[in-house]
């Protein structure tokens, strides 16, 4: 029969510890709103159908403590867990870390502050993120090890959407190193980071869209990158779908391709995106092997013209196409727009980055969204 262990003021358990090592599968550990010192560390599996629940109840449920490599909600490879209303902060080392772990659901989670990695999936499998909000992580810089939200090294079939990863030192959402990923990232605010906002290094079947990216603050990164870095054994990047997103006032450019000495990109599907404002332009190829079909298709570069590289281009335009406001972040397209019923239904996706059905009119509109006047 499954149980509720109750943690705080008015429950069995002082301790958010305790209460998670009576778990058993099926039963949730309900923790009063507030903050608790020492961390967790998981112990127990739940069960297929039976997970074991950590749930913030009449608000949020914050711990906090050192942390250190295990993690500050150290999930180890435990699987069958959620975690809604939650918040780890101030760990010295990781926020979450989970190695080998699976079956994971995380939230309305939160990451406040961390000197390595914030919530980090090392060999994790069947993971969902939703409504997460990711912060102040990677304080320790450049020799901070993992990013503010990673998937990495062997991870799979993770799915992240509505999450706000914003004002961490690294790169905000990172997909590396995993060749059979089958991750989606989408509908998310991933500003303001060190960048990039999101980043796909050596990895495959990666699906980035309806998200809005932007304001990365070191001049070598982008809003979105696409990456093969030495690291990686496979030194192959393939079958990337990038559609749907808003990449604004970047430190470098909206989108890159970089390749660190050697290493093949194949099939990559970039299209109705909308890039804008960005330091070094919309696109930035640093890279010289492709393979397959790659396709770069109703976009707006609103910095300018484009090298377009190895990709197959079509119905692209360039420079402005008749923005709302762009200068308080409105970037749809405003009536009699050139890029208006200008698209190609080849590829292009049944939606837009509100969610619009397309197309609304006479043919697919370019760029990230689609009209929205009657």
């Amino acid at each position: 029969m499954p149980r509720t262990w109750r943690v705080g003021p008015h429950g069995q358990f002082t301790t958010v510890q305790a209460a998670a090592d009576r778990a058993r599968p099926g039963d949730t550990v309900a923790i009063e709103a507030g903050t608790y010192p020492g961390g967790l560390t998981v112990r127990r599996d739940g069960a297929p159908g039976r997970p074991i629940r950590f749930t913030g109840i009449g608000g949020t449920a914050v711990l906090t403590g050192a942390g250190g490599r295990a993690g500050l909600l150290a999930v180890g490879g435990h699987g069958w867990l959620e975690f809604t209303d939650v918040t780890v902060s101030g760990s010295t080392g990781f926020g979450v870390y989970a190695e080998g772990a699976h079956d994971l659901v995380f939230d309305r989670f939160g990451v406040d502050g961390s000197r390595d990695g914030g919530l980090v999936l090392v060999g994790t499998r069947r993971v969902r993120i939703t409504g997460c909000d990711i912060r102040g992580t990677n304080s320790r810089g450049t020799s901070a090890d993992h990013e503010a939200l990673s998937i990495a090294s062997g991870s799979s079939d993770v799915e992240v959407s509505g999450c706000r990863v914003h004002d961490n030192g690294e790169e905000g959402i990172d997909v590396k190193y995993d060749d059979a990923a089958r991750v989606k990232i989408h509908h998310n605010v991933v500003t303001g980071n060190g960048g990039p906002d999101v980043y796909v290094d050596s990895s495959s079947t990666v699906d980035i869209y309806a998200n809005v990216v932007g304001g990365t603050r070191e001049a070598t990164k982008a809003g979105i990158g696409l990456a093969v870095e030495d690291y990686s054994e496979s030194r192959l990047l393939s079958d990337i779908r990038v559609f749907d997103n808003l990449s604004t006032g970047n430190a470098q450019a909206g989108l890159s391709l970089w390749v660190e000495s050697s290493g093949t990109m194949r099939d990559l599907t970039i299209v109705n995106n909308t890039f804008a404002g960005n330091t070094r332009g919309s696109l930035l190829i640093d890279a010289d092997r492709f393979t397959g079909r790659n396709t770069l298709r109703n976009n707006v570069f609103g910095d300018g013209p484009i090298d377009a590289g190895p990709f197959a281009a079509d119905h692209n335009f360039t420079g402005d196409p008749g923005f709302a406001d762009p200068a308080r972040g409105d970037y749809h397209l405003t009536e009699g727009s050139a890029a208006v019923d200008a698209g190609s239904p080849e590829r292009a996706p049944g939606f837009d980055l509100d969610g619009v059905a397309r197309p609304a009119g006479a043919g697919f509109d370019i760029g990230a969204y689609e009209r929205r006047w009657p």
